[in-house]
């Protein structure tokens, strides 16, 4: 039976770590045009540094199955969604009128995010396997 809950841990770890890959993936351009020079001031470019870099470490780190992919994950979550409004579910927010699409695109992140938390309190209410650190 542990190795089920194991299994289906680290499953979920993984299926994060492939929707902010994804994520990132899709949106590699918004990333390119903030690193561009046509760019004014620096603020920018370090905010999409620390959100490219934040999810990068979570996409590595959850589809490794280890535990400090959440906290990356934590920061990137709420920064793609108010910088630069991804949305961590692709097309979905397509299927919506342009008028209710932030809307949609902010229910579907919180609900990503509140995911990932309950997953990581459910993973310390269980013993803590010094291996799989």
């Amino acid at each position: 039976m542990d190795t089920v809950k194991q299994y289906t841990s680290t499953l979920a770890l993984r299926v994060l770590g492939c929707i902010v890959t994804v994520c990132l993936l899709r949106n590699i351009d918004a990333f390119i045009l903030a690193f561009s020079y046509n760019q004014l001031g620096i603020v920018p470019v370090v905010i999409a540094v620390l959100v490219l870099m934040s999810g990068i470490l979570a996409s590595v780190g959850l589809l490794n199955g280890r535990h400090w992919g959440f906290l990356p994950l934590y920061f990137f979550i709420p920064a793609a969604t108010m910088f630069f409004s991804f949305s961590l579910v692709p097309f979905v927010p397509l299927f919506f009128p342009v008028e209710i699409r932030a809307y949609i695109v902010l229910a579907l992140n919180i609900s990503i995010l509140l995911y990932a938390v309950f997953l990581l309190l459910k993973k310390m209410d269980s013993p803590i396997d010094l291996h799989s650190l």
